[in-house]
């Protein structure tokens, strides 16, 4: 519904698509599944500015209330208990964040370098034959599924 509403709002700024996220588990549990093992591997990088303007944001609050909204402070107290922060906005944000990369990156390695490795060789190929059709060598030959033969 908010998605809805939203919309014509945002095309008239900048026009981008948005897509809704739900989830049916418990907040704490599922932020924890998502960060931990990011955190574990140190793949999480945050540059000093993001932390200071994270800890500049709420200066115009109380320090008590200030804390509680600060991304650092939350994932410094999170636990798997049932409402263990009151507000969690920001590391769910972060979250969500590192979720969509992680989903992004997710995958087989092994694969992917294969792969590059076909489109490398692909291109040198086209680099050649557009070398071989300048005068500067003559190649001959073929490409098969698994081989690529050439002549001199």
């Amino acid at each position: 519904m908010f998605n809805q509403l939203f919309m014509p709002v945002l095309d008239k700024v900048h026009s981008v698509t948005m897509s809704e996220v739900r989830h049916n588990t418990q907040k704490e549990r599922r932020i924890i599944d998502v960060l931990e093992p990011v955190m574990n591997q140190h793949r999480l990088v945050m540059d000093k500015k993001v932390i200071q303007k994270d800890f500049d944001s709420c200066q115009h609050l109380p320090p008590e209330q200030a804390l509680r909204y600060q991304l650092m402070y939350q994932m410094t107290r999170l636990t798997a208990d049932r409402g263990a922060l009151t507000n969690d906005d920001r590391l769910d944000a972060l979250a969500m964040a590192c979720q969509y990369w992680v989903d992004a990156m997710a995958q087989d390695v092994e694969q992917r370098m294969v792969v590059r490795k076909e489109e490398l060789m692909a291109a040198e190929l086209n680099g050649l034959r557009e070398q071989a059709s300048m005068g500067f060598a003559v190649i001959t030959g073929h490409q098969s599924e698994k081989a690529i033969n050439l002549r001199w």
